[in-house]
């Protein structure tokens, strides 16, 4: 797991969308590094393809059950 960018201020770990926050800017970092490997490629090949697809996968399985997450709690907390 990479560390998160140290220049993004830290929120509270007790706020409600601490994990949510965390595991976005981890997904970023995987997105940050398949286009930082794209701008190394000249050339599209078959290795290259499947390399990112290596470092997006994760993150795009993640991303989906995050916002699956984030759906099933569309109703409003009960304040009564």
């Amino acid at each position: 797991m990479t560390m998160i960018d140290t220049n993004i201020p830290r929120p509270d770990p007790a706020w409600d969308y601490y994990q949510t926050w965390r595991s976005l800017h981890e997904i970023k970092a995987r997105i940050d590094e398949a286009l930082e490997f794209m701008n190394d490629i000249e050339s599209s090949t078959l290795q290259a393809d499947e390399a990112i697809r290596s470092l997006l996968n994760p993150a795009s399985n993640r991303l989906i059950l995050i916002v699956a997450e984030l759906s099933d709690n569309d109703e409003p907390p009960d304040e009564s």
